[in-house]
């Protein structure tokens, strides 16, 4: 069964499609240049998950977008964290996945959105209402797939360490830098996780690090 994935280059994509590979699916990798600060780091990475996972990389460019509806994450005359919302970007993201995805005869569009939502656009009332309106648009059954969406970041470098994933190939900050800024609010979210997995280890409630 084919499925178009949107991928970023991060953690959360590269682990959802090892797992949509794991169930036998064929993946439509998916990258989008919405003018994001990190474009180029990410998109790097992006294409490195692609090799390593031997799929044919797919990228759509609306970088004009973040130059226009702006945010701490397409400007840096905003801030990173206070101003890090960026209006309708997962819309705008499964809307152009799913065009893709028809367009193929593709019928499946995975996003690696987890639990613990920061924004409006993260919530599962958010994807189940877009699902309906892709389909009503669209006039086919056209279904959004969140595999991820009860693992928060602590679950998801577990799985990508019993997996065994080359996390040095992954990216993950909103700023773009060649280090992380350890300051926005992507870098907060893998700072605390990976101080999780420290302790766990220390603790020596995981064995497989």
């Amino acid at each position: 069964m084919k499925v178009v994935s949107l991928t970023s280059g991060g953690i959360d994509s590269f682990v959802m499609a090892v797992m949509l590979q794991e169930k036998g699916m064929e993946i439509h990798p998916l990258f989008i240049n919405y003018g994001q600060l990190a474009y180029e780091r990410e998109c790097a990475s992006f294409l490195k998950v692609c090799k390593y996972l031997n799929l044919e990389p797919e990228t759509i460019d609306i970088s004009n977008f973040g130059k226009f509806i702006t945010s701490g994450i397409t400007s840096d005359d905003l801030n990173v964290i206070d101003d890090a919302f960026l209006p309708n970007r997962n819309l705008l993201f499964l809307t152009l996945a799913s065009s893709y995805a028809y367009q193929n005869d593709i019928f499946q569009v995975a996003i690696g959105i987890i639990e613990n939502p920061i924004f409006s656009d993260q919530t599962e009332e958010f994807l189940l209402a877009t699902e309906k309106c892709l389909k009503e648009s669209l006039e086919v059954d056209m279904n959004l797939l969140y595999p991820l969406k009860k693992l928060n970041k602590l679950d998801i470098y577990k799985l990508a360490y019993k997996l065994e994933l080359p996390l040095d190939i992954i990216y993950y900050c909103h700023v773009g830098g060649a280090e992380p800024c350890n300051k926005c609010l992507a870098c907060q979210e893998h700072v605390k996780a990976k101080d999780q997995i420290k302790k766990l280890k220390e603790a020596g409630e995981i064995d497989w690090i």
